[in-house]
């Protein structure tokens, strides 16, 4: 699905100039107005009706609680989020969330009550905090959940499959002569963790292979700091994987960091993937192959979901969460396994 990001990129300007496109702004230069509406033909794309609804109402703010902002996947989300209401003619409020500690149900009243806030994006891992869930119905805010654990019947979900995109990395691992490979789990309260490590197990069953051993599944919390560890760990054991596979791009980052530091090439001596394709997935080097959330078409299903949702009470909601579409982006970080024993250097 084209999205306002690929016509500003494809047109060089910024999706808030195309917007301005869109509600016919008198700021913009009659040059840079053609050059972005020719992007739209050629990309064929068209503004949702829903998006040109959003738009003429002139709805208010979108609440969302970020417990890390600095993380990459919280970056792109964030973004992702602040482009579709900028396309949707929205406002997005956000607050930090330090979790259930004592008084946080008052400091999302007063976020929610100062805000004026009607509708809320619950990221991991308060989509699946019921008591977080219970004070958003106490205070008839309507919310969608992202990536939760299961269904909710009382709010409408979007997520991606991430068992089918970590099976699909260990395929492309497996293409490259990879079978002794390890996983650094992501946080153990996060579903997406479950499901990633899932998926890595499947992609050996689904071959006829063994499981991998104990010893190359390694816990991590989806941490720069936690995926150091966890690789220091995988490359210190006696016969260490041949490639890596790291529950989120900051740990995958660290893999590549700890491998270099002890001599080790990348992807000449170890393979590794990412997952997410964070801002640092491309501009490390080598730069990381890893799985491309659709976190724009996410945002903009969200802020379409509110849209249903505030034009007919039961529209917005559905037990069947809607599934964006991964991809896996093949960078530099993997490459064929290498047939004798690379350089080995503990710490």
């Amino acid at each position: 699905m084209t999205t306002i990001n690929d016509v500003a990129e494809r047109a060089g300007v910024s999706p808030k100039t195309v917007s301005r496109v869109l509600n016919d702004h008198e700021s913009v230069s009659a040059k840079t107005r053609d050059r972005v509406r020719t992007a739209m033909q050629d990309l064929g794309y068209q503004p949702s009706a829903v998006a040109r609804s959003l738009r003429s109402q002139g709805s208010g703010s979108v609440g969302v609680l970020m417990g890390d902002p600095s993380g990459g996947y919280h970056t792109r989300v964030h973004h992702a989020l602040l482009v579709a209401c900028v396309e949707t003619g929205r406002h997005l409020s956000v607050d930090l969330s330090e979790g259930p500690i004592p008084g946080w149900q008052d400091r999302v009243r007063a976020f929610v009550r100062d805000g004026g806030i009607r509708e809320m994006i619950l990221l991991p891992p308060e989509c699946d905090f019921g008591p977080m869930k219970e004070l958003m119905r106490e205070l008839d805010v309507r919310c969608v959940l992202i990536t939760p654990t299961t269904p909710d019947p009382q709010f409408p979900a979007i997520g991606m499959d991430d068992r089918a995109a970590a099976r699909e990395v260990v395929e492309h691992l497996f293409s490259l002569g990879h079978t002794r490979i390890g996983h650094i789990a992501g946080h153990p309260d996060h579903a997406a963790s479950t499901h990633r490590r899932n998926g890595f197990f499947e992609a050996y069953a689904a071959r006829g292979l063994p499981r991998p051993s104990p010893e190359l599944i390694v816990q991590g919390e989806f941490t720069f700091k936690t995926g150091l560890e966890a690789a220091k760990a995988l490359l210190d054991i006696d016969n260490p994987p041949t490639a890596i596979f790291a529950a989120n791009d900051d740990m995958a980052a660290a893999t590549c960091m700890e491998a270099q530091r002890r001599g080790l090439r990348i992807p000449d001596d170890l393979s590794v993937v990412g997952f997410d394709d964070a801002p640092i997935a491309g501009v490390i080097w080598p730069s990381l192959t890893t799985i491309r959330q659709p976190f724009e078409q996410m945002a903009l299903r969200a802020m379409q979901t509110f849209a249903a949702w505030n034009a007919n009470e039961g529209a917005g909601k559905t037990n069947t969460p809607f599934l964006a579409q991964h991809s896996l982006v093949v960078r530099e970080s993997t490459g064929p396994v290498r047939t004798d024993a690379p350089p080995r250097r503990k710490t």
